[in-house]
């Protein structure tokens, strides 16, 4: 079986036969002396692919072929190498194997002992002639592989040999500064830093051209284009990003999408490092393509579900809030809008679900719909604008009694009928309006009937809210706690709300002496799409 390099071969059990093995070995070499064909088994090749060192030293001794190869090009030297056998390496080498060698996968000796960053194999490959940088067919040097291993002994090696420090590998587009970065290895940083490694490279961007599709909306794709200190941002190394900002790193200087370390390092929930990147300076207020800013996604990721999702909850000392606090008094502005939808962290899961927070939601708005009381107060009292509305009218104070609140929804799954209470109360008392309308014509109440939380209706009409106001449908907010609507598209079966059928019931006949206006007729049987396809969609 031939093996790709990069991976540690199985150990064979040639290294269990001792003596008899060996014996084996050197009766297939059919002579000794005889140099093996490269389309035929050289035993030498496999003694040492097998981690066997007394029998490839023993076929060295008695005149094997060095330099055979097996069928893919490796050499026994290239297995040396990834088996850290130094005697073998020395006793190879001594016979004149070849230190240059590529097998088809494009890997070396020289390759083979950087991964695991073997110094004593580098050091005696370097005293034969090899190329300090060894790169492989992608561009990919040794001191790139030794960098990510945190090995200082063997990169300050390789470094006194010359090694390219800003070599660029042609894959990724990316440096052993970038490679330590990403693997968590400060010590590496500092290193290479005092080689003089350039500190604000950036990686390959991917422009796929099949990006977006004929569902018109783009895929989730990585498109690359990360600084060391992006790298060291998303790993959540909090020594290795102090390293870079020290030797001058860009702060602010962001990937593709102008996505900041301070805003990679909130969104993969690392609060307290982008609490050092805060005080040494990042830009509060910088916005990526979408309009995120750093204040958005600390609210975001505040109460962000992780039940049944790809995301664990943080292990840091900081919160989400603490962030937006310290955002707030550095000068972060409380009403930034969103431009577009921000990409959706899971596809599978976040897909439609949080519609409402799309262009022109703000921070409030967010941690209204999220059901975040203490959020809410926090940027009330930083003067977030309590009527600010998103692109479709959906103001805070109607995000928090539940428009815009999905069938399955990722911010605010598990926001409670109290919490949806408590936030209408806050904002109500900042001034929030409870007439306003969204374009579709619905006011908070409509929220509160269809999500049956009755604690936030009582709220709504001891404000004074109108009890049968008419969406552009001719619905109610009593026909919504019916599970009368015009459901969202994949949306099961609505459900009845019947405690808040009652409450409304009981609210009306008291105030108006008369039954409720209900629809005549049930829609629940039309899906439509979400956000602006819904409006298209369907007529009045």
């Amino acid at each position: 079986m031939i093996w790709m390099f990069g991976q540690r071969a199985p150990r064979r059990p040639l290294r269990r036969g001792g003596i008899a093995v060996l014996g084996a070995l050197l009766a297939a070499g059919a002579g000794l002396g005889v140099a093996f064909a490269d389309d035929a088994p050289s035993p030498l090749i496999e003694a040492a692919q097998a981690g066997n060192e007394r029998a490839a030293l023993a076929l060295v001794a008695r005149g094997a072929n060095v330099n055979a190869r097996s069928p893919d090009g490796t050499t026994a030297l290239m297995w040396a190498a990834e088996n850290d056998e130094v005697d073998l390496t020395r006793a190879l080498l001594k016979k004149g194997a070849d230190v240059a060698a590529v097998n088809l996968y494009g890997t070396s000796a020289m390759q083979q002992a950087a991964i695991a960053a073997y110094t004593p194999i580098l050091k005696l490959l370097l005293q034969a002639g090899a190329d300090v940088d060894s790169p492989n067919s992608e561009g990919q040097t040794a001191l790139m592989l030794v960098a990510r291993t945190g090995n200082l002994e063997a990169a300050k090696l390789l470094l006194s040999h010359g090694a390219a420090v800003n070599a660029v590998e042609s894959w990724g587009g990316q440096t052993a500064l970038m490679w330590a970065a990403a693997q968590a290895q400060p010590q590496m940083l500092r290193l290479l830093i005092e080689h003089h490694a350039k500190l604000d490279l950036r990686s390959a961007v991917r422009n796929w051209p099949r990006r977006v599709t004929a569902e018109g909306r783009p895929l989730i794709m990585d498109m690359g284009g990360l600084t060391a200190l992006a790298f060291a941002a998303r790993q959540d190394c909090i020594a290795c990003v102090r390293e870079l900002v020290k030797a001058g790193a860009d702060l602010n200087l962001g990937d593709p999408d102008d996505t900041t370390p301070l805003v990679i390092a909130l969104m993969n929930l690392h609060f307290d490092l982008a609490n050092v990147l805060i005080e040494a300076g990042a830009d509060v207020n910088k916005w990526d393509f979408f309009g995120d800013t750093p204040l958005y996604v600390a609210i975001d990721m505040n109460t962000l579900p992780t039940g049944g999702r790809p995301d664990l909850p943080s292990t840091d000392i900081l919160t989400g809030y603490d962030i937006a606090k310290l955002l707030l008094k550095k000068g972060a502005n409380p009403n930034a809008q969103l431009k577009l939808r921000p990409t959706y962290r899971n596809g599978v899961f976040d897909r439609g679900g949080d519609q409402v927070l799309s262009t022109g939601a703000t921070p409030l708005l967010l941690a209204a719909k999220d059901g975040d009381v203490r959020s809410v107060k926090l940027l009330l009292q930083y003067h977030a604008l309590v009527n600010l509305p998103n692109a479709e009218g959906v103001t805070p104070l109607m995000a928090a009694a539940g428009i815009g609140q999905s069938f399955n929804p990722t911010r605010g799954r598990y926001k409670t009928d109290a919490e949806a209470a408590a936030c209408v109360k806050a904002l109500y008392e900042a001034g929030g309006s409870i007439t306003s309308q969204d374009v579709e014509r619905e006011t908070a109440l409509f929220g509160a009937a269809k999500q049956g939380w009755d604690q936030a209706v009582a709220e709504l009409v001891s404000y004074g809210s109108a009890l049968q106001p008419a969406d552009r449908f001719g619905l109610h907010p009593i026909d919504y706690a019916r599970g009368n609507y015009y459901r969202a598209f994949l949306e099961p079966q609505p459900p009845v709300r019947s405690s808040t059928v009652a409450l409304l019931t009981q609210y009306i006949t008291t105030k108006t002496g008369k039954p409720p206006i209900i629809f005549p007729h049930d829609v629940t049987h039309i899906q439509v799409g979400v956000g602006i396809a819904q409006r298209r969609q369907v007529t009045k």
